[in-house]
């Protein structure tokens, strides 16, 4: 079989392929004598069908049937040949297979490109110092605490907003009584099966009845009362309250900071800097690759783009499965598609650009190294190593690691070589306020159109270093819009506070 390589375009390759007659009848002579003892034809015994009669019945199944043989031994050996790496689905174009002639056929796909850089080392990337701050140890050391609060019995005051509350409860929708219950809890918070109870027991007193009108929520999964304006009357028979302990030394050490509460201030400050580091380290990697692929233009086949798309698209829909969601009801408009391919496009010239300086360099990945990983992920999960590297081992996916992990180190040694700057400062305010309230009104325009157009390389993230509720109320101004995709990558890189993913997705909403 010869084959000859025709370039059709910067990374599309078309083999075309020849095969001898004589080989041609090899492979039908063979195919027939593999039939011949498989078949079962009415009159014959099994293997003694003639030939004229085998032909008769199967000659087409058999031609095309030899012809992909024929096709998919070329397109083997003529990767290996040309020493070609296809990254696109093969296109065949083939005719019909004469037995007693030559069989001729081409393959036509996309190769991996050979990526030349020109320039990587002493690239200029932002590395922001990001500063922890005391606001946010005390915000850590409150989320600590809270998750210690426990419910207590209140008896010296009256019900207030965040009790749950026991009460004798009854409704009336006029004579009728639509409810009659001697003891139910009740949240004043937001109760889902009475919602409009809770905030109307607000300062009712233990051991006292409540009477007046309550109107109840359209949601009230009670639906004699869901949406009614009802009388009602209630006893409150018990108030409890999730308390909040005080920071002592003692829970210090129980919560594993041994030292007490100054030992446990210094690591959380600790815990914070390092998530801190690696959120802004992962900025810096994508400002990086960002620089890279500016600073060295180069195309990239539209089947590799078009496999990242893929494997993207099914990664988010995996996540809205995770979350309860039929990932096959998850589609994306067309704009959606395209700014995905857009990310799919980048990935790929990132990760050729990350190989290349990979094999330059003669960076790799050693077994010790994957141990490590095994132990990180163990820690993290709470499984044993064992459990770890046998689920690798058994989904064939520890090369699948070894690649992430090379990537992971290649950009570490990019950055190792690349020169670190400082974010550029923020503007100082205007003295004079009635300046600094004309600024605020035409600035979000502006800011808009600004923050839409920068490059994710550009985005400020210092937006993200405040407390949650901070970031709520800058978010809230709408200076941001045009980042909220960047922000919310960036905090679930880094510190992945739930109260800040949940102000910024529900922005993205609005």
């Amino acid at each position: 079989m010869k084959s000859e390589v025709i370039l059709t375009g910067s990374y599309e390759r078309k083999v075309q392929f020849s095969v001898e007659a004589s080989t041609v009848q090899q492979e039908v002579d063979t195919a027939y004598r593999h039939l011949k003892h498989r078949v079962r034809l009415k009159g014959f015994r099994p293997g003694k069908a003639p030939r004229k009669v085998l032909e008769a019945q199967f000659a087409s199944q058999v031609h095309a049937d030899v012809a992909n043989v024929l096709i998919q031994r070329g397109y083997t050996t003529a990767l290996a040949e040309h020493e070609l790496e296809p990254v696109s689905q093969p296109s065949v174009d083939q005719g019909d297979l004469n037995p007693a002639g030559d069989f001729e056929f081409a393959i036509t796909f996309e190769v991996r490109p050979e990526v030349e850089l020109q320039t990587y080392k002493g690239v200029e990337v932002v590395f922001p110092k990001m500063e922890v701050t005391e606001d946010e140890i005390e915000g850590a050391i409150q989320h600590k605490l809270q998750g210690q609060a426990r419910l207590v019995e209140i008896t010296d005051r009256d019900v207030a907003e965040g009790d749950l509350v026991m009460v004798e409860l009854v409704v009336k929708d006029g004579d009728d009584e639509v409810v009659n219950e001697p003891g139910t809890m009740v949240k004043t918070d937001g109760d889902f099966y009475y919602p409009g109870l809770g905030a109307w027991l607000v300062g009712a007193k233990l051991g006292k009845k409540k009477s007046g009108s309550v109107s109840f929520g359209e949601n009230a999964q009670n639906e004699a009362v869901s949406g009614k304006k009802l009388k009602t009357s209630a006893k409150v028979l018990s108030i409890q309250s999730n308390q909040i302990p005080e920071l002592t030394d003692e829970l210090a050490n129980e919560l594993g900071y041994e030292g007490g509460v100054d030992a446990m201030r210094t690591g959380l400050q600790s815990e914070l800097e390092t998530s801190r580091d690696q959120m802004v380290r992962n900025q810096a990697r994508a400002n990086l690759l960002q620089s890279l692929i500016a600073a060295n233009e180069f195309e990239v086949p539209r089947g590799m783009v078009e496999q990242q798309l893929k494997v993207l698209v099914n990664e988010l829909r995996m996540q809205q499965a995770y979350r309860g969601i039929d990932p096959k009801t998850v589609h994306f408009n067309d704009q959606q598609i395209a700014d995905l391919s857009m990310r799919s496009e980048f990935a790929v010239k990132g990760g050729l650009i990350l190989e290349y300086v990979g094999k330059t360099e003669d960076i790799t990945v050693l077994d010790d190294e994957i141990e490590a990983k095994y132990q990180e992920m163990a820690d993290e999960r709470g499984q044993s190593v064992e459990a770890i590297r046998g689920y690798f081992m058994k989904e064939n996916s520890v090369e699948d690691l070894r690649g992430r992990l090379l990537e992971e180190k290649t950009l570490d040694w990019l950055l190792e070589h690349a020169t670190l700057v400082d974010a550029p400062a923020e503007p100082e305010a205007e003295a004079t306020p009635k300046k600094k309230a004309a600024a605020k009104k035409k600035a979000p325009a502006k800011s808009k159109a600004k923050k839409s157009e920068a490059p994710a390389g550009d985005l400020d993230l210092s937006v993200l270093t405040g407390t949650v509720g901070a970031v709520k109320k800058s978010l809230g101004t709408g200076d941001f819009d045009g980042s909220l995709k960047d922000l919310l990558a960036a905090e679930e890189a880094g510190k992945a506070r739930k109260g800040v993913l949940a102000a910024i997705q529900s922005r993205m909403k609005a």
